[in-house]
């Protein structure tokens, strides 16, 4: 008895229909400082939060009342290379 030829990963995949990607409706910001959520309306001229940006060019958000201890924790950041210490999200 002679056993089937089966697909190999790639044949599979190819046969496979392509999954249609799933939107994300929208982003979900938290202050790195205190967790804050953090809607995007915040964001505009004059609003309650901003966007800061570490040595290495990434961009954080913050509360305009954390600015200051976000920029000590990107700064701590920057001096020893390891992931931002940023608070636990909440809402």
């Amino acid at each position: 008895m002679k056993r089937e030829k089966r697909l190999t990963k790639r044949e599979r995949k190819a046969l496979a229909p392509a999954r249609p990607a799933q939107p994300h409706e929208h982003k979900h910001i938290h202050c790195v400082a205190c967790g804050k959520h953090l809607d995007p309306e915040e964001f505009l001229a004059q609003g309650s939060a901003t966007w800061i940006q570490c040595l290495h060019k990434s961009r954080f958000a913050t509360c305009t009342e954390c600015v200051e201890i976000s920029k000590r924790l990107l700064a701590e950041h920057d001096r020893t290379g390891q992931p931002v210490q940023s608070a636990q999200a909440w809402h």
